[in-house]
């Protein structure tokens, strides 16, 4: 970088670029021949503007940078990889699977991509998820999803869930008494864990792991204090103790109004679909 483009460099880029615009152009040119970090979100819109769909729920033109890709932009899987794709050979630099986990907003590509033009390693920020980005991750879908919210940071996971009221189970668990059941708090901090491993755990094995994939395997240590109703907000809080293929171990502990609810000493997910064929699953102790 820092040379002038030869012809034929010149003529590979504008075929790369052939339906963004010219500013596009013009910027990826001036980044390929000066280094300069300030046409990156230039280029950026440029690739965003060329691919997204013409029914996005938010047009890109009116986007900031917290815009989220897949439900702002309308962007899919695949589309998101020939994004991703074009921006590699714009910028001469290879972007890994695992790094792509953490980016979910129009404001985080412009800044991974200024840490990695620079070479710079930022401490990667906690991951936030929303209720619609759980589903789209988990197995467990509405009514059993038991999650509202969701925080991955390094090896912990911190979620929460408002008992509504509503739930289906409440009809019958108690007459004119609506008690959130204990294994429903626990099967809450399985799905945490579960959301931990799907999405924390790629990038540690270096393999993907299948949603379908992800077994309960066993539970210890087991503690119910107290009882939680609606109008609650139950939090979740584990920890990652161990991961070894094909088994995740978890820690963790339950709060509602910083009042303590549940704890688990360990937790154990089965993940795999060789070991999850030949061998059943541990019943819970």
């Amino acid at each position: 970088m820092g040379a002038k483009l030869s012809e034929a460099e010149l003529a590979e880029l504008k075929e790369g670029l052939r339906r963004c615009s010219s500013a596009t152009l013009d910027a990826a040119i001036r980044f390929r021949e000066g280094s300069d970090l300030q046409t990156i979100p230039v280029i950026v819109y440029g690739i965003l503007e060329r691919y997204q769909p013409a029914t996005a729920p938010v047009k890109l033109a009116a986007a900031n940078d917290s815009a989220r890709l897949i439900e702002d932009l309308g962007l899919d899987s695949l589309t998101l990889l020939e994004i991703v794709l074009a921006i590699e050979e714009v910028l001469k630099i290879h972007i890994e699977n695992d790094e792509l986990r953490e980016i979910r907003t129009v404001g985080q590509i412009n800044q991974f991509l200024q840490a990695k033009t620079t070479g710079a390693h930022a401490t990667p920020a906690a991951k936030h998820y929303s209720r619609e980005h759980i589903a789209l991750a988990l197995p467990q879908q509405p009514p059993f999803l038991f999650l509202d919210d969701a925080e991955l940071n390094g090896e912990t996971v911190k979620a929460s869930y408002t008992i509504k009221g509503n739930e289906f189970f409440l009809e019958g668990h108690f007459k004119d008494e609506p008690i959130f059941p204990a294994s429903i708090v626990f099967e809450a901090m399985g799905q945490a864990a579960c959301l931990w491993l799907l999405e924390k755990a790629p990038a540690q094995l270096g393999k993907e792991i299948k949603s379908n994939h992800v077994y309960f395997a066993s539970l210890d240590g087991a503690h119910f204090y107290r009882k939680t109703r609606p109008g609650e907000k139950l939090v979740f809080e584990q920890k990652l103790v161990k991961l070894r293929e094909p088994l995740a171990i978890f820690e963790g502990t339950v709060t509602s109004n910083s009042e303590r609810v549940a704890k688990i000493e360990r937790l154990v997910l089965a993940f795999g679909e060789q070991l999850l064929a030949e061998t059943p699953a541990t019943p819970p102790a």
